[in-house]
C-alpha cells in the first residue's frame, strides 16, 4: 500500500512537472532497434528504446507514434525496478512512462529505457517513431524532447517469405511465388498424403521466423471425407496431422476457405500440432467474411515474458498461444457463437497442481492484458492435455486458480464443487470471501448459470415484458427463450428476480440439456417413487425431474426431492458442477 501511494504521489509529480526551458548541454542521444527487420505476418518481435548521456534520470515518459492498423501494441518492460505506468493507447500511438519509487538520486549514463513488444497485423512497411520523450531528473524538473527517431519494420506475409527464400528444396520451378505478396493468388500445393481420414501435408519451414507452414487442397480434404464415415449426428472428421520441427514456435495451416464456410455443420477437420490442436467445424466462417480462395490458421507460441508484467505474475511459466485466421495477407476477424472451435494443448501439470487438477484454467488474454476465464477450460489427465471452446481467436493461456470462501463451513457437500467452479469463472461470490450458500437463487439467476455453464447460444427472440433490455440477465434469458427453455409464467412474464423452486430449476435444466444436445435420458418417473415427497411434484416438471434423478445430477436431499422448496446457491453450484462433468 505504502508503494502505491509513492507511485501515485509520483504520478502526479510527473505529469505537473514544470518543463525546463533550457536543456543539458551534452543532448542525450535516443535509438530504436528493432528485434526482427523483418518480421512475418502475425508474429510478435519488439522495439528497444536506448539513450545516451543521461543524468540524474528520476522518471520517463516515451510517445511512440506508428500505424496502428498495421501493428498492435502486446506489451512493454521498462527500468530495473521502479514502476511502470499502464500504457496509454493514442490514435496513432502509444504512450509509455516510467518512474522510480524512493527519494534517491536518478541513473546515469547510457540506458535501456523500454522494450516493447509489436505484433504485426497487416504486411508491408510500418514506422515506429520515438516522437516525444519527457525526462525528470530527482528534483522533479523535466525537459521535453521533440524526436524523429524512427525504425522501419519491413512486414512480410508466409507467401512472401516463400518467394523471397528460394524454392526449400520443395518446387524446384515455383516461380509463381514472386507475385503471391498480393494476397490475390493461390499457396502452391504439394501432395499431401492421405490414408483413410487423415492427412499429412508437406511442411515448408522458415528458419528466420521459426514457422512451419502447409497447405491441403480440396482435393485431399475431399479424399479423406469420402474414407470417413459420419458420427451418430452424421458430422464426419477428417485429422490434419502436421509435422513437428524442433524450434518451431509457430505452425500456419492454409487450407481452402470453402472446406469451413458451409451453411450447415456436416463435417469438422482437426489440425494437429505440436503447440496445440483445433477442431474447426465446417460452418464456422460466415457470408463475406474473405473472398478469397484460401485461408490461413497461425498457431504461435508466445513466451509470457514479453506480455505485460502483471499478466506475468499472473500466467508465470504456463503455456500461451496466440491463434489467428489470415487470408490474403490480412488477419479476418472471426467471432461466430454458432460454430464453436475447440482447442487443445499439451500440458504437464505441477506437482501442486496434480493435487486439485480441477482448478487448472484457460484464460482468454485481450489486447489490454486483461485475463477472462473461458469457462469451458479444463485439464484432461488421460490426454495429458488442456481443452476449451472458443466462438474468436485471440491470445489463450493456461493457469492454475484456487479460489475459496470463508463462509463454506456450513455447506461441506457443496465446497468443492463452488471452489472448483468459482476458479472457472462460472460463479462468483457476493464478494471475494463471501458466496452466501443458503441464500436463494433468483430465476434470472439461474438462467445466467445454465448458459454459462453449457455455453448455449442463440439469437434471442422475443423478450418478455418484464426483462429490461438494460438488464445483466437480459441476453441470457433471451437466449434461454429462443431456444425453447424458457417459457415464462404467462402473459409474457418471466418474473425474472423470484426466487427459483427446486422444481422449475429441474425443469429448466432438463430442457436446457436437450438443447445442447446433452443425452439426458427422460420419461420413467418410476426412479422418483424412493422419494417421499413424490407426490408434491408438479405434473409438468414429473419428466425433467426424474430424468436429472435417473442421470444422477440430482440426488435429492435424503429421502426427499423437495420440489416447493426454493433453490440456495449452493444448490444451484452443485448443480452446475454436476452439469459441467457430464
Amino acid at each position: 500500500m505504502a508503494k502505491l501511494r509513492i507511485a501515485m504521489l509520483m504520478l502526479l509529480v510527473f505529469f505537473l512537472a514544470r518543463p525546463v526551458v533550457t536543456q543539458a548541454s551534452s543532448e542525450p542521444n535516443f535509438q530504436t532497434v528493432l528485434s526482427k527487420e523483418s518480421p512475418t505476418l502475425n508474429s510478435t518481435f519488439t522495439v528497444e528504446i536506448a539513450a545516451n548521456l543521461m543524468t540524474d534520470l528520476y522518471a520517463y515518459e516515451l510517445n511512440l507514434t506508428y500505424d496502428r492498423s498495421k501493428l498492435e501494441f502486446v506489451s512493454y518492460t521498462a527500468g530495473e525496478g521502479g514502476f511502470n505506468i499502464d500504457a496509454l493507447l493514442t490514435n496513432n500511438g502509444v504512450r509509455l512512462a516510467h518512474t522510480e519509487l524512493e527519494k534517491k538520486s536518478g541513473k546515469n549514463g547510457d540506458l535501456k529505457l523500454a522494450t516493447v513488444t509489436f505484433k504485426a497485423l497487416e504486411s508491408g512497411d510500418v514506422k515506429i517513431v520515438l516522437s516525444r520523450v519527457k525526462l525528470v531528473d530527482s528534483q522533479l524538473a523535466a525537459v521535453n524532447y521533440t524526436l524523429d527517431a524512427s525504425a522501419i519494420a519491413h512486414i512480410v506475409s508466409i507467401d512472401d517469405n516463400n518467394g523471397n527464400n528460394g524454392n526449400n528444396g520443395n518446387n524446384g520451378n515455383n516461380s509463381n511465388n514472386g507475385a503471391e505478396g498480393n494476397g490475390s493468388s493461390i499457396q502452391p500445393t504439394t501432395p499431401s498424403n492421405v490414408n483413410g481420414s487423415t492427412i499429412k501435408p508437406v511442411i515448408r519451414y522458415d528458419a528466420a521466423a521459426q514457422s512451419v507452414q502447409s497447405t491441403v487442397d480440396l482435393e485431399s480434404l475431399q479424399k479423406a471425407l469420402n474414407q470417413t464415415t459420419a458420427n451418430d449426428k452424421g458430422v464426419k472428421k477428417v485429422i490434419i496431422e502436421v509435422e513437428s520441427k524442433p524450434g518451431a514456435k509457430e505452425y500456419v495451416q492454409t487450407i481452402p476457405t470453402s472446406a469451413i464456410s458451409n451453411d450447415v455443420k456436416k463435417a469438422e477437420i482437426e489440425i494437429v500440432t505440436p503447440l496445440a490442436n483445433l477442431t474447426l467445424p465446417d460452418n464456422m466462417l460466415q457470408a463475406g467474411v474473405t473472398s478469397n480462395e484460401q485461408i490461413s490458421l497461425h498457431i504461435t507460441s508466445v513466451d509470457p515474458k514479453s506480455l505485460q508484467p502483471s499478466v506475468q505474475n499472473q500466467i508465470g511459466n504456463h503455456p500461451v498461444i496466440q491463434v489467428t485466421l489470415t487470408s490474403g495477407g490480412k488477419i479476418i476477424t472471426w467471432d461466430n457463437r454458432q460454430a464453436p472451435v475447440t482447442v487443445s494443448i499439451p500440458y504437464v501439470p505441477t506437482a501442486q497442481e496434480l493435487l486439485n487438477p480441477e482448478h487448472i484454467v484457460v484464460w482468454y488474454v485481450d489486447s489490454q492484458g486483461k485475463l477472462t476465464s473461458v469457462p469451458s477450460g479444463r485439464y484432461d489427465a488421460k490426454s495429458g492435455r488442456v481443452s476449451f471452446k472458443t466462438t474468436h481467436f485471440s491470445m489463450y493461456a493456461i493457469g492454475y486458480t484456487n479460489k475459496s470462501f470463508k463462509d463454506l463451513e456450513s455447506v461441506a457437500w457443496a465446497k468443492n464443487p463452488i471452489e472448483v467452479m468459482a476458479s472457472k469463472g462460472i460463479i462468483s461470490g457476493v464478494s471475494d470471501t463471501e458466496f452466501r450458500p443458503s441464500q436463494a437463487v433468483t430465476r434470472a439467476d439461474f438462467l445466467v448459470l445454465l448458459v454459462r455453464t453449457l455455453e448455449l447460444s442463440g439469437k434471442a427472440g422475443d423478450t418478455f415484458a418484464d426483462v429490461p433490455s438494460q438488464a445483466y440477465y437480459y441476453e441470457a434469458v433471451g437466449i434461454a427463450r429462443a431456444l425453447g427453455i424458457a417459457e415464462g409464467s404467462g402473459d409474457n412474464l418471466f418474473k425474472p428476480l423470484e426466487p427459483i423452486t427446486r422444481e422449475d430449476m429441474m425443469v429448466l435444466t432438463a430442457r436446457a440439456l436437450k438443447a445442447s444436445g446433452q443425452q439426458v435420458t427422460g420419461g420413467d418417473t418410476s426412479v422418483l417413487q424412493p422419494f417421499s415427497d413424490v407426490a408434491k411434484i408438479s405434473a409438468y416438471a414429473s419428466e425433467s425431474v426424474a430424468s436429472l434423478v435417473k442421470a444422477g445430477l440430482i440426488h435429492g436431499n435424503g429421502r426427499q426431492i423437495e420440489p416447493k422448496s426454493t433453490t440456495t446457491r449452493a444448490e444451484a453450484a452443485v448443480l452446475m458442477y454436476n452439469i459441467y462433468n457430464l
